[in-house]
């Protein structure tokens, strides 16, 4: 009975041993990835542990057809793997774009483009580059922050051959930065710093399908196709909350596909603009997103979309194009912002004459644009429709701070030079330096009032020289007013000698000022060890005392001494002058 349970157990024990739980990758690089794919072939799958963070200096690459890249599980909540961009010039944290990559999956993953960090890469990738194959798909994964141009492109391929892509159930935001013409300059071909701008998915992959995504505050356009031939963009929601939105879905673009649409269909689609301006919601031919008037797309079909909000530019806009289909795109009632607002102001890149029509739901240039089309759309004119700005003048773009290029540019120009200034010991100073100038002041006032019996005959004297003079007058008022006029001439001395001493400390306190930075870590190294010696108090650990070495810098205990001895100088000064007045008013005697 004994050996038939063993025998009976003998599988479970073996099939413990053998592993055949799964294995993870935990926190770490991308190295142990990139090995695994590079080692392992076709059909790898990578599983990172759920709540690992993998910090990555370069690209996870994948090499080879039927590569899967996922958190363990196929999470779908904050429990899934993230990848966080943290090289220097590094935009793209996946590249899935090999001609051999087909069938690769990006799924359940957390993946930070770490633009508020380390600003946007000049021209630089998206941060999931993907395409230039067939059948990969990338679903249940959150984007953000790129440095580059967009968060995730599908890139048509080095002999266009991708196709059905598949881009599923992802949020995608926010992405990239507004134009600041201050900043950025006026050339949006070549910007000054780098692209401030980025998509949110940027497909160039024919049959493909974009379904079930959020995607919200993208500064260029939030869903972009670039020609894409049967491909379906549907039930997708697009948000403007933080940052001003160019374009929701963008069907602008003649490159790479020669404005070849054909079977593209985009619909059911819901587009909101709740809390920053949305320019355009859905946006159909070059010249309406750009000066070009000549090219033109073809043979797309846009129903059944709806938009809400208040902060609307245009609802659909249409221009240059033909063959196209736009029916029962429709404004939707919100219970909280009511119908949908549109409205705007005229930006600098605005054409003057003629101008674009006015901000409505559905504007069409019907001169440039052929089809069927439904009877809301207003006709207008549309040239560079994204010109518009909101109507809460001054607009004031959002961006990241200075590009490290720019900062760079702006020292060259400007020059400043940082100190380790410390608040806390500047008030120090300064209240001390008052306090300097409080105890002279109060000598004065002592030195006024040993002197006050002379001042006060000085102004009774006064009062009777005037008095007599007005009469005879007689030689013991002239003995006393030259009495008086000595006692005057003395007083002067003072003040002068006085108003010396307040220049010479002045002199040393703008002295004080200016290497207050010296004389800070020297202040705290005196006070911390002062309050050692007489209060008992622990030292400082050895993490505070490395703070302190590294705030010394190269300055020495000397400087901080002669800054000290001079204050004591000048004090000493101030109480000898004082004693010596002492000394002179005991031996001053009035008649």
């Amino acid at each position: 009975m004994r050996l038939l349970c063993l025998v009976l157990l003998l599988p479970a024990v073996l099939t413990a041993k053998s592993g055949h739980s799964p294995k993870c990758l935990v926190s770490g690089t991308e190295k142990p990835i990139n090995d695994a794919f590079s080692s392992g072939g076709e059909g790898t799958v990578v599983s990172l542990c759920p709540g690992s963070v993998h910090r990555l200096n370069s690209s996870i690459v994948f090499t080879s057809p039927r590569q899967t890249l996922t958190t363990l599980g196929n999470l779908k909540d904050g429990e899934r793997a993230m990848l966080v961009v943290e090289g220097e010039e590094l935009a793209s944290a996946i590249r899935a774009d090999c001609q051999q990559c087909s069938f690769a999956v990006i799924r359940s993953l957390i993946i930070d483009g770490n633009r508020p960090q380390l600003l946007r890469v000049p021209k630089g990738d998206a941060l999931v580059e993907i395409g230039n194959a067939e059948s990969q798909t990338v679903r249940d994964c959150r984007l953000y922050e790129p440095r580059g141009w967009s968060a995730l492109h599908y890139r048509e391929g080095d002999m266009k051959q991708c196709k059905s892509g598949h881009v599923a159930d992802n949020e995608i935001g926010p992405c990239g930065e507004e134009w600041d013409d201050e900043y950025d300059g006026m050339d949006e071909v070549n910007p000054l710093w780098g692209n401030p701008r980025a998509d949110g998915i940027s497909l160039a992959c024919k049959d493909s399908i974009v379904e079930r995504n959020i995607v919200y505050d993208t500064t260029d356009g939030a869903i972009v196709l670039f020609g894409s031939a049967n491909s379906k963009v549907k039930h997708n929601h697009i948000y403007s909350r933080t940052r001003v939105v160019l374009g929701g879905i963008n069907l602008v673009d003649y490159e790479p596909w020669g404005g070849d649409y054909t079977g593209v269909s985009v619909h059911h689609n819901h587009l909101h603009a709740v809390g920053r301006y949305f320019k355009v919601g859905i946006v159909i031919g070059p010249a309406s997103w750009s000066d070009d008037t000549e090219s033109v797309v073809h043979s797309a079909s846009v129903t059944d979309n709806s938009f809400s909000g208040g902060y609307w530019g245009y609802g659909i806009v249409v221009s240059s194009a033909r063959d196209f289909t736009v029916l029962k795109n429709k404004i939707v009632w919100d219970g909280q912002e009511g119908e949908a607002k549109f409205g705007g102001v005229l930006g600098s890149r605005c054409p003057k004459a003629p101008e674009n029509g006015k901000p409505t739901a559905f504007l069409i240039n019907r001169g440039s644009a052929k089809g069927t089309f439904q009877e809301d759309m207003i006709n207008g004119e549309v040239q560079h429709i994204i010109c518009l700005n909101p109507d809460d003048r001054p607009y004031k773009p959002w961006r990241f701070r200075d590009s490290s290029a720019a900062i760079s540019a702006n020292q060259e120009k400007s020059p400043h030079y940082e100190t380790t200034f410390d608040s806390r010991i500047a008030e120090a100073l300064v209240s001390y330096q008052m306090s300097l100038l409080s105890s002279i002041n109060s000598v004065t006032s002592k030195l006024d009032l040993l002197s006050d019996p002379s001042s006060h005959l000085e102004r009774i004297n006064a009062e009777q020289i005037d008095g007599k003079k007005e009469t005879n007058g007689n030689r013991d008022i002239d003995a006393l007013s030259t009495k008086i006029e000595e006692l005057e001439r003395g007083e002067r001395r003072l003040k002068k000698t006085l108003d010396g001493l307040k220049i010479d400390f002045e002199v040393l306190s703008g002295q004080l000022k200016n290497n207050v930075d010296e004389s800070k870590p020297v202040i705290e190294k005196i006070f911390l060890y002062g309050q050692t010696f007489l209060l008992g108090i622990t030292p400082l650990s050895s993490s505070q005392q490395k703070i302190l070495n590294r705030s010394l810098g190269g300055y020495s205990f000397l400087e901080f001494f002669g800054a000290l001895l001079g204050v004591g100088t000048i004090g000493m000064t101030g109480i000898g002058l004082m004693q010596r007045w002492k000394r002179r008013i005991k031996s001053t005697k009035v008649y």
